[in-house]
């Protein structure tokens, strides 16, 4: 395959705003500063200046035409941002591929700077072209009470009436066997190949433990003796996974189902954009979920 050029790549990422309604236009546009200002006053926690939610690309006194939140911001979700007529894009995860978001390679192995790559410099330049402005809204997102992710994630599989009382990541289900949940779990979830499971396939679940998004293998410790599977987004190989293993191999008819962590956060950045609606009720705020990133070979 003729590998493609960053002028090729570009032009096959440019896309035509869409117009916003009259009626939307007629009222006077925050900018994107002021809508992060009014986040921070109605988000009810302490806001950490130090943390990875700030402003990753663009001015932030750019008036917002639009909302789009998504679990990252990919070029295609920006495309479909600039679609909707969205130019203040909200993301839960990083837009440039690490938790620094620099909008250019790290540093060389040697230390000095990397060579430059085409994806970052056409992601710069479609969103300065479509005049975006980016902002991640993560830690604090997550720290808001009850969880918005498995708030998000629980209403999507259609458990949202189903969530323990004392704890809204615990939900009660008919008991239903491993392999007939996964695959429900799928098809509600759009899923292509990112879902991994551990855990007899006959297995009667009954009780779930939701940890969407990334989690460390204290969280799993702490539900596993309370449910009969975990459905989590991502976690360490070598932590939770091999916790998961060893109570199966040790008898526990225990279960570990991992969605990936951007496809468990997607139902979450749903929640924030419903949230948003009442914080800047002068423009159109879009969800825009992220595409499973993965097929499974044959």
């Amino acid at each position: 395959m003729k590998p493609i050029s960053r002028r090729e790549f570009v032009a096959l990422t440019t896309a035509v705003p869409f117009a916003v309604p009259a009626i939307l236009q007629s009222r006077a546009a925050p900018t994107a500063q002021e809508v992060v200002d009014r986040i921070k006053q109605r988000l009810g926690i302490e806001w950490k200046a130090d943390g990875v939610d700030t402003f990753k690309a663009g001015d932030p006194m750019t008036p917002v035409k639009g909302i789009a939140t998504s679990a990252m911001a990919t070029l295609d979700v920006l495309k479909q941002a600039v679609k909707a007529g969205a130019n203040f894009v909200i993301t839960c995860e990083p837009t440039f591929y690490s938790r620094s978001d620099a909008a250019a390679p790290g540093g060389g192995r040697r230390g000095g700077p990397a060579a430059p790559d085409a994806v970052f410099t056409a992601k710069n330049e479609f969103i300065k072209g479509n005049q975006l402005v980016v902002w991640r809204f993560s830690d604090h997102w997550r720290q808001r009470t009850p969880d918005p992710l498995s708030i998000g994630l629980a209403d999507t599989l259609g458990w949202g009436k189903l969530r323990a009382a004392d704890d809204r990541r615990r939900i009660a289900i008919p008991a239903t066997a491993l392999e007939a949940l996964v695959s429900d779990l799928k098809k509600k979830l759009n899923s292509r190949g990112g879902i991994r499971v551990i855990g007899d396939p006959r297995l009667r679940v009954a009780t779930i433990g939701l940890l969407p998004g990334t989690t460390p293998v204290q969280s799993a410790l702490s539900l596993f003796p309370l449910v009969d599977g975990i459905i989590a987004g991502e976690v360490r190989e070598w932590e939770t996974v091999e916790l998961a293993r060893d109570k199966v191999t040790a008898g526990e008819r225990k279960s570990l189902i991992l969605l990936g962590r951007v496809v468990s956060e997607n139902p979450g950045m749903n929640e924030c954009a419903k949230w948003l609606k009442d914080i800047a009720p002068e423009v159109r705020t879009t969800w825009i979920p992220v595409a499973d990133p993965y097929w499974r070979p044959a």
